[in-house]
């Protein structure tokens, strides 16, 4: 993980709070966990995102607040509030939100092995479904991978949707000035690797790519990172993936194979996906 650049003592300060702990660095800042916040009276705690200072961009702050308002429900995290503190002396805007136990996808993996099959399924469902309700109110999450989905309380299927901070609705003018990668390099779509705007489909792909290497704990293209630099990885991602395992699910390997098509338009829509992943768990 991640070295933080705030210091402990100086987030315990900021809310006078008793226990602090890191939890990870985003696009735009850092996470720390703070036991003890005041949420509407009540002692509460929060996953608080410390947005850099040195990269404060007022838009993109309102990008994140809307991308963390406009959908509700289990499979998004909740902001209580923003709040303005000071860190060792220099001005902050947080972000103040529902802490989420149980860890993001990746550290699971890590701490326990790559899920069953059924798991995975059960994922995939809740994964899309929180998906779809993104691309309902016309955004797009534009970062999907392991670091940015949280298991609720550890389990597969509840996962929640954070790092809302590059999501923009489907129809904003951009603020990105294209050719240029936004995003993470191997859960980015093809499209997006050619420096074009990001759209639904390609938080389609993110799924996919997701999906797949939670089955096989492999990337459905990149073999190998050593020695590459990210425009040879980017040109791996194209053609056909790396075959499933003979025992995937018929049902599932359709979706994960329809999400991973080089063509954006031939991956459906979460809606679509939702539904056959839906099937292939009865």
């Amino acid at each position: 993980m991640a070295k933080p650049n705030l210091a402990a003592d100086d987030v315990r300060a900021a809310f006078d709070a008793a226990e602090v702990k890191f939890l990870g660095k985003g696009t735009f800042g850092e996470t720390w966990r703070v036991d003890s916040v005041d949420v509407g009276g009540q002692p509460t705690v929060c996953a608080v995102k410390f947005l850099d200072p040195k990269n404060f961009n007022a838009r993109l702050v309102q990008r994140e607040i809307d991308g963390l308002t406009v959908v509700h429900g289990r499979r998004f995290a909740r902001l209580h509030e923003v709040r303005e503190v000071a860190v060792a002396g220099t001005a902050h805007t947080t972000l103040v939100c529902e802490y989420l136990p149980g860890g993001d996808v990746a550290s699971n993996v890590t701490e326990s092995g790559l899920p069953s099959q059924k798991e995975v399924l059960a994922f995939g469902v809740e994964l899309l479904h929180g998906v779809k309700q993104l691309h309902d109110v016309e955004r797009v999450h534009r970062d999907l991978k392991p670091a940015n989905i949280i298991l609720r309380d550890g389990r597969w299927d509840t996962p929640v949707l954070i790092d809302m901070g590059l999501s923009k609705g489907a129809s904003d003018l951009t603020m990105t000035a294209y050719p240029q990668r936004v995003g993470s390099l191997i859960y980015m779509a093809p499209e997006q690797l050619r420096g074009e705007r990001a759209r639904k489909s390609s938080d389609l792909w993110a799924c996919g790519v997701v999906l797949f290497m939670l089955l096989t704990g492999q990337h459905p293209f990149v073999t190998s990172y050593a020695g590459k630099s990210e425009d040879d990885i980017a040109e791996e991602i194209t053609g056909p993936p790396a075959p499933l395992p003979a025992h995937v699910d018929p049902g599932l390997r359709k979706v994960i194979l329809r999400l991973l098509s080089e063509d954006a338009f031939e991956r459906g829509s979460a809606k679509r996906a939702l539904k056959d992943l839906r099937k292939a768990m009865k």
